[in-house]
């Protein structure tokens, strides 16, 4: 009999959460996957060993599940095996899933999601097909019209517990008509899962009397399902006064979930600007809503109370928290931080946890409604530029959400002005955790900087905040200048157990490292780098790709590559000397030894180095072997017009050529010859000093504050110099249609003119442009059309490009 109770039990749970497990929003392509070399939204892969204690350097950025995770370390709570896997979850859930922020419920425990629909099923039909072998189609989901959104209406445990409850009855009664008419009236129950499914027959007055209470209650349950509440309500309080049949409990159980599935369907409006109608059709829905939720509250706790329903404690408590989470949120929050801050072990802490940060969620978005309209309020009186991303600040909360220690470090460890309060708590309390917020957050003309880094050295290594604090030291260390006290600081790290870090640990401590770098080849050592996992652009939650399905880019999973500080520093801050020097240093890997001596050849084509041009001509057909075809013409060229032409066509015709050092792996995934669809062809001419001063290049990666400053004046000099040229000469499509078109004027009767020219305006179609480029693309056309007018290069030329 319990068996029988817990199917139902699990079938009427799993509809509680309405508005739960939403997929996550996708963009329309095309999408691209490129390296993430630290993480910053959630914890370091393995998350298994993030929660184990191997936290590396937790930046303000992280999510409130994993910050958590770093609090409990912090303050010396670790966590049981059991809660190790449930926080695990929740962490993959919250990185993987958009949760709605509407009126957010109670997740279901892990192990009763659906997932794979087939698998879910599986263990249903197997029972089923005992009994009436023709299959039947199911659909999990469930439209709500009038939000154009889905959500799982049934979930694993219930088709599970339903095959559990069949097998009962099979072996109690046989195979028969009345265990067919069991199947018969559970299939429509489950038919009601999706929009538009079907009642049960009304039991025949011939029916065994289990027959017709089962059917009695999977009716009720149809209409549960089906949305019909209070019809379903009605039904379950009939077969709880029923004292003969077997689901009489387990029916004052449900009729609480009736009240709080109805309340999650009043939709309460947000917008501020409201009618006065509207207002108060707002305050009806609210008062209707409470009520819902006061009678569901009075209903469960009359079942705690009742002795004879010892087997719905568990689930009547876990109902009851939803309650107090939507009547009362800013006590439930008070009373989850209490409950997830408590050394003792939590068997429940995944329901518990993803409700806690739901609730945090709340003020979050609330804020994120006022703080952007003060920030622009503050930037125009100050007479500044806007920054539209906004970051979550203290002074856009309320108070009485951050009233708890836990509630209030989460907040401040992320808000953007949470150092002044973080000192503040660390000096009230000396916690530990207050002092990594306050360290983290500190700039170096921070009130009180020497006493945090002082406190800062004290750390003891086996601490959990040791290396975030000593991260943040040696960062303020740079920003002040104190570069030997830093080196000292980063070198104890890098030759103490360095491996044991997580790889976006090692990746930061790296990024320091390399602008300590004393020498070029020091520097070409710490600019190399692991990703630490890989990332499509849709993948705002760094859930990451292990790109065990991509075959082009798989190898990079262990290869070394340039995240946007090194690239930065090669490609604004070098010069061309050095750059050679650099791509020819022993300890670049071959694929790295690559985008170097691309870089270095394009580059010494820009800016007319024929020396270094022709040195590293048989160095592109060594490294760069995709485009050994027209650099073996290219070296091959018996006079100067030759060269020049072999060398416009051998950019034309590859636009993976850039005299820039890629990110990553740049357009390793893709063919040479291929135009890129979303214009990622040849290069742009962007710079530190252009109009974008925050971003670099066409991909808008920021600048690092600090280089590395081994530089002479006089290589200083030559790279600032270099740059003016670089951009002088344009972008890619205005320098190659120009130089194309300087190229034919010179040598007209070339045979390879009018495919210069050809090739040329086609750049300017798919390349970077500037206000120059028309000018450039008309040229090269009118000359391609007036001068070569039989020419098949022309019949391919229809057009010039703006």
């Amino acid at each position: 009999m319990k068996n029988q109770a817990r199917f139902f039990v699990t079938i009427f749970l799993v509809f509680g959460f309405l508005f739960n497990n939403l997929p996550s929003a996708k963009a329309c392509g095309p999408f691209t996957v490129d390296p993430l070399f630290s993480f910053t939204k959630h914890g370091s892969y393995p998350l298994e060993s993030f929660i184990d204690g191997k936290v590396g350097v937790v930046p303000n950025s992280y999510g409130r599940i994993s910050l958590f995770v770093f609090y409990r370390q912090l303050n010396k709570l670790p966590f049981s095996a059991e809660e190790q896997k449930q926080v695990d979850e929740a962490i993959k859930r919250r990185i993987g899933i958009h949760w709605s922020d509407s009126d957010p419920a109670q997740p279901v425990n892990p192990a009763n999601q659906t997932g794979d629909a087939p698998d879910a099923l599986a263990k249903w039909k197997n029972a089923r097909n005992k009994v009436v072998p023709k299959s039947v189609e199911i659909s999990t989901e469930k439209s709500v019209p009038e939000y154009y959104f889905y959500y799982e209406n049934c979930l694993k445990d219930s088709f599970d517990t339903a095959a559990e409850t069949l097998e009962k009855r099979i072996a109690e009664f046989g195979i028969n008509e009345n265990t067919k008419e069991w199947v018969k009236s559970q299939d429509a129950v489950f038919s009601n899962c999706d929009s538009g499914g079907t009642m049960p027959e009304k039991p025949n007055a011939n029916f065994p009397e289990w027959l017709i209470k089962d059917r009695q209650y999977q009716t009720a349950a149809a209409l549960f399902y089906a949305s019909q509440l209070p019809e379903a309500r009605n039904d379950f309080q009939q077969i709880a006064n029923d004292n003969n049949s077997v689901w009489n409990k387990t029916a004052k159980y449900v009729v609480a979930r009736t009240y709080i599935r109805q309340a999650s369907f009043i939709e309460i409006s947000k917008s501020s600007d409201e009618s006065d109608e509207k207002k108060a059709q707002n305050e009806q829905k609210f008062a209707e809503k409470a009520e819902l939720l006061q009678k569901a509250e009075i209903q469960l706790r009359s079942i705690l109370n009742d002795n004879s329903m010892s087997d719905f404690y568990v689930s009547a408590q876990n109902l009851l928290n939803i309650v107090k989470y939507r009547s009362n949120p800013l006590e439930r929050q008070r009373e989850l931080a209490k409950i997830l801050s408590a050394s003792s072990e939590n068997l429940n802490i995944f329901n518990d946890l993803t409700d806690y940060i739901w609730l945090l969620d709340k003020p979050e978005n609330d804020a994120r409604q006022i703080g952007p309209e003060i920030d622009q309020k503050e930037a125009e009186a100050a007479g500044k530029k806007y920054n539209y991303d906004y970051k979550l600040k203290l002074r856009d909360l309320p108070q009485n959400v951050r009233e708890n220690d836990l509630s209030d470090w989460l907040y401040t460890y992320q808000a953007a002005d949470g150092f002044a309060h973080a000192l503040d708590k660390w000096q009230e309390t000396q916690s530990p955790h207050w002092f990594v917020a306050a360290i983290s957050h500190a700039e170096q003309n921070s009130p009180q900087i020497s006493e945090l880094l002082d406190q800062a050295a004290k750390i003891p290594r086996n601490s959990a905040g040791f290396t975030t604090a000593r991260y943040h030291q040696i960062r303020l260390l740079l920003d002040s200048g104190k570069r030997g006290e830093a080196k000292k600081l980063l070198d104890e790290i890098l030759n103490t157990n360095f491996q044991n870090y997580p790889i976006s640990t090692q990746n930061k401590f790296f990024a320091q490292k390399m602008i300590l770098a004393e020498n070029p080849a020091e520097f070409i050592k710490y600019a190399q780098r692991k990703a630490a996992t890989f990332v499509w652009s849709d993948d705002a939650n760094e859930e990451g790709d292990d790109l065990k399905d991509n075959e082009e880019l798989s190898p990079w999973k262990n290869r070394t590559m340039f995240d946007e500080d090194a690239t930065a520093f090669l490609n604004e801050k070098m010069p061309l000397s050095l750059l050679r020097e650099a791509a020819l240093s022993p300890q670049l890997p071959e694929h790295l030894k690559k985008f170097l001596v691309e870089d270095v050849w394009t580059r010494a084509i820009l800016l007319k180095n024929e020396k270094i041009e022709r040195e590293f001509t048989p160095l592109m057909s060594r490294y760069a072997k995709d485009f050994s075809p027209l650099f073996s013409k290219y070296a091959a060229a018996a006079n100067p017009a030759d060269r020049e032409a072999a060398a416009l066509l051998v950019i034309l015709y590859y636009p993976v050529i850039q005299p820039y050092v890629p990110v990553g792996f740049g357009r390793e995934n893709s063919p040479p010859i291929s135009i890129d669809s979303i214009r990622g062809n040849w290069w742009c001419a962007e710079s530190e000093n252009s109009n974008d001063d925050s971003s670099y290049d066409h991909y808008k990666f920021d600048y690092p504050k600090i280089y590395p400053n081994f530089l002479t004046p006089e290589q200083t000099a030559d790279a600032v110099r270099e740059q003016i040229q670089i951009q002088k000469s344009g972008n890619s499509a205005t320098f190659l249609a120009r130089r194309a078109v300087e190229f034919a004027t010179r040598n007209p009767n070339h045979r390879q003119t009018p495919e210069i020219l050809h090739l040329a305006v086609r750049s300017t179609r798919y390349g970077c442009t500037d206000d120059d480029t028309e000018k450039f693309s008309k040229e090269a056309f009118t000359i391609l059309h007036k001068h070569y007018p039989k020419s098949d290069w022309t019949s391919k030329t229809p057009y010039w490009f703006k």
